[in-house]
């Protein structure tokens, strides 16, 4: 023998289960977008971050940089150089600062170097002397991945300039 009363809306059966569906649906979306906004702002800083020390390595390993290398005294240029090998040295130390979730291998450094504010000339193309000002420009491919959302990427760029110390 049934003792509950009738529903009172016999049509509403499951509407509440329907509705439950939809709002979790719309909070899932939510709080993986915003775990995947921040990823994004944290990407972003790391990058400029990464600009911003290679940068100051550059600067600090200008051309008049040298330092004793191994146990026979040998002392050896620490200059950055100009072009490929000044990109692949930069590289190699960002790949050596440990940033989670920043895959090193996709990281693409660019430097150029020009007079700095107080010198009028330089020993064009490298330019790396005291006084000149060099820049260093790192571009990052980010891809974020939010549920019910394609899948994209774009690249994030960092950039730098500082006056070479040294």
């Amino acid at each position: 023998m049934n003792t509950r009363p009738p529903h009172p809306h016999p049509s509403e059966h499951g509407a509440v289960a329907i509705e439950f569906a939809l709002s979790v649906i719309i909070l899932v979306i939510l709080i993986f977008g915003s775990i995947g906004v921040s990823m994004g702002f944290y990407t972003y800083e790391v990058i400029n971050e990464y600009a911003r020390d290679a940068s100051r390595y550059a600067i600090v390993h200008g051309n008049s940089c040298s330092y004793t290398h191994g146990p026979s005294g040998v002392v050896a240029s620490c200059s950055i150089g100009t072009g490929g090998t000044a990109n692949t040295a930069l590289a190699t130390y960002l790949n050596n600062q440990i940033y989670p979730g920043i895959n090193g291998n996709h990281l693409q450094v660019r430097t150029s170097y020009a007079p700095g504010p107080n010198a009028t000339t330089c020993n064009a193309p490298n330019c790396n002397g005291s006084g000149d000002q060099v820049t260093v420009s790192v571009t990052y491919p980010y891809l974020y991945n939010i549920p019910f959302v394609p899948q994209n990427s774009f690249t994030m760029n960092g950039t730098s300039t500082m006056v070479i110390s040294q």
